[in-house]
């Protein structure tokens, strides 16, 4: 999801992802883990191209204060036995091993069930239409 706001191909999906992470980072709500960064970088610079290295660097570097959700030993123990259990193929089972060791209450995922639960995470599609509120991003705080 925090690839879409470099992306050109799908304005919706673009202004969607761009207000759904304003309002985390607003919130202090937005946890990541250092996996997610890494797959958005190798998307956006070797997979589609969409932007020089520098600027998805530059880009990245936001989120370095939500950058708080662990990817260790522990994490990768974990992904096995989510894996195992959940049957996810092995990087969202290591990315929600790492928002369950950060105590998160839901995963945002526009490719896993929206809804579904996973421990006790609550797996959110960013686009859907609740998405905001159901991830507590709407309203004054």
């Amino acid at each position: 999801m925090i690839a879409y706001p470099l992306d050109p191909k799908d304005p919706a999906k673009r202004r969607a992802s761009m207000v759904l992470i304003r309002e985390a980072l607003a919130r202090r709500r937005l946890v990541v883990s250092p996996q997610i960064l890494n797959e958005c970088y190798a998307v956006l610079v070797h997979k589609r191209r969409l932007a020089p290295a520098a600027r998805v660097q530059r880009y990245l570097s936001a989120f370095d204060a939500a950058c708080s959700a662990p990817l260790d030993l522990q994490t990768h123990k974990a992904a096995a036995a989510i894996e195992a259990r959940h049957r996810l193929s092995w990087w969202d089972s290591v990315a929600v091993a790492s928002a369950l060791q950060a105590r998160c209450d839901a995963f945002v995922s526009e490719d896993m069930a929206d809804g579904q639960t996973i421990e006790t995470l609550t797996i959110v599609n960013p686009f859907s239409p609740h998405a905001l509120a159901r991830l507590a991003l709407t309203g004054r705080t």
